[in-house]
């Protein structure tokens, strides 16, 4: 008996609608059910059979930390049934990248888990969903992609959830991952793989999710030329557990921020706000008593930060797992 594929709809432009079929921008996001979605994907049941979970229906811009811990509980119990081969879940492309890291770090399973979303709103002209949702299922039917992780794949590109990222406003070649390069492509239905994460991820992530569904708080500070002290003492006045500089450059922190931020008693990691490059430690950051997040972007730097600062780290602890994952 074929196992089954686990299809969890999030919402997102791949579930929108716009006033007309050229309405590429303006549409609504999170409009059409899970089912009717599937159904417009043409050959999609000879890579059956499907369960399908309708977690939510919303814009990607809009997913709490609430959901991301829901959904990571949802995908680790779907990848728990023997019956099921892997899960695809439609999401939105906004925070596609995010959703895909959490999930890559707390969903603990070598099956295949691959996120997909669209573009182009459903029944506009070259509307990218249904390929994107078609070649997501072949991914996941794909023996070769056990033990690889979560994996993005649009645009006929799979990609590391670790590394991806978002590149342009509109654009259906948006994603790629500027350091690291697609994993592979998919082709004639299958899943080529050229490439394979190195990092720790799902069956060797040492993290976990909150009883009570309540994860610690990072916030993120994007330095830019002219930025003034109070920007700094506004957000550390909020009381984070924790903070991630994007700094310019090579993370370069200018002087009215690294005047506040400078040996705090909370974790500070020094990111880039450019897209690619490695952050790596200089002798200021042992003065300051800042981490650095490698190649991490600000926004994946930020959910490393969360899960690890679940319970109490040293030092130590913290610079290994920025170099692990």
């Amino acid at each position: 008996m074929t196992k089954k594929i686990a299809i969890i709809g999030t919402g997102g432009t791949i579930a929108g609608q716009g006033a007309s079929d050229t309405d590429l921008t303006g549409y609504t996001a999170g409009v059409l059910p899970l089912e009717e979605i599937i159904s417009s994907v043409p050959g999609v049941r000879d890579y059956g059979p499907f369960v399908c979970n309708q977690f939510c229906n919303i814009e990607s811009s809009d997913i709490t930390l609430f959901q991301w811990v829901r959904l990571s509980k949802l995908v680790q119990k779907c990848v728990d049934n023997d019956d099921i081969a892997g899960v695809v879940i439609t999401h939105g492309t906004d925070s596609m990248e995010e959703t895909a890291y959490f999930l890559h770090l707390t969903v603990h399973t070598d099956k295949p888990i691959v996120i997909t979303g669209s573009m182009r709103p459903a029944g506009a002209v070259s509307a990218d969903g249904p390929i994107n949702l078609l070649q997501a299922i072949q991914v996941a039917r794909t023996p070769e992609s056990y033990n690889k992780g979560v994996l993005v794949v649009m645009n006929g590109y799979i990609d590391s959830a670790r590394d991806v990222t978002k590149m342009n406003t509109t654009n259906v070649a948006t994603f790629g991952s500027p350091n690291a390069g697609h994993l592979g492509i998919v082709q004639d239905g299958i899943a080529q793989y050229y490439m394979c994460p190195l990092r720790k991820h799902t069956m060797e992530s040492e993290f976990g999710l909150p009883e009570d569904d309540d994860l610690p708080r990072v916030e993120i500070l994007t330095c830019y030329a002219g930025i003034e002290e109070i920007m700094g003492l506004a957000i550390v006045a909020t009381n984070p557990s924790g903070l991630i500089l994007a700094g310019l450059g090579h993370g370069t922190i200018p002087q009215p921020i690294r005047k506040v931020t400078s040996n705090l008693p909370i974790p500070v990691v020094r990111a880039s706000r450019t897209g690619s490059g490695i952050v790596s430690k200089v002798p200021q950051d042992v003065e300051a008593g800042y981490f650095v997040c490698d190649s991490l972007s600000p926004q994946k730097a930020r959910i490393l930060l969360m899960l690890a600062l679940q319970k109490e780290r040293t030092c130590k602890d913290l610079e290994r797992i920025f170099k692990e994952y």
